[in-house]
């Protein structure tokens, strides 16, 4: 029987390594694109698009 907080290391170095590469991905991506790419997801996702929406306009702010 497993104990509670009983991990593989092997699984948890493997999580880290997939998550690192999310995170790379998401990097590349424009503010715009990433807005985009919420809008074909399902749910609402109401505060990351205020939040890109905000960094949209300050950045095109800071471009005149």
């Amino acid at each position: 029987m497993k104990r509670k907080g009983d991990r593989s290391k092997a699984r948890i170095k493997q999580r880290q390594g997939e998550a690192v590469q999310r995170q790379e991905v998401y990097d590349k991506r424009t503010h715009q694109q990433q807005l985009e790419l919420i809008k074909t997801r399902p749910g609402e996702s109401k505060k990351e698009k205020h939040r890109l929406v905000e960094l949209i306009k300050k950045s095109e702010r800071k471009k005149k």
